[in-house]
């Protein structure tokens, strides 16, 4: 002990400091220590969650993306497809459309060639009675007489019959 003493130790100081380190030792730990590392374990709980959550969304998002492209795919096919569809329809249309104009043109030509021929049965009949009536005439001025119209009707289908 005369060593401590000439140090200037009190041992019984030096007791009462041991005691008083593990009582504020004992309260540290109890209300300070167990605390923050109660905090400490929440935060690091709190970030693992955030983590796994963020790898989550990760992982969510990228296939959300993978859906989308696959979306987005299937739509241009879509698309191309209703292209081909329209094209198709309008290809269709396009010959109903010229089969009907064709179809359209045999009538008007058709209904032309008709009054063509009625136009010239309606010429060809006003010319028989303009030559039937030059043929009377002529009769006329070479018999001399007017016939009776019985006799001039037979004159003129005789003649009408003879240039046909």
């Amino acid at each position: 002990m005369d060593i401590l003493n000439q140090f200037g130790i009190n041992p019984l100081l030096l007791a009462a400091q041991v005691v008083n380190f593990f009582i504020l030792l004992f309260i540290l730990k109890r209300f300070l220590y167990k605390p923050v590392l109660k905090v400490l374990e929440e935060r690091k709980k709190k970030i693992e969650d955030s983590l796994k959550n963020a790898e989550e969304i990760e992982r969510k998002l990228q296939e959300t993306n993978e859906k989308i492209d696959r979306m987005m795919v299937k739509t241009a096919d879509e698309i191309q497809k209703m292209h081909d569809e329209a094209k198709k329809d309008r290809d269709v249309l396009k010959e109903e459309g010229k089969a009907e104009a064709q179809q359209l043109a045999l009538q008007i030509i058709k209904k032309g060639e008709e009054q063509a021929k009625a136009e010239r049965e309606k010429m060809q009949e006003e010319l028989m009675s303009h030559m039937a009536e030059f043929v009377v005439a002529g009769m006329e001025k070479v018999i001399g007489k007017v016939l009776n119209e019985k006799a001039q009707r037979e004159i003129v289908e005789k003649g009408i019959k003879n240039l046909s």
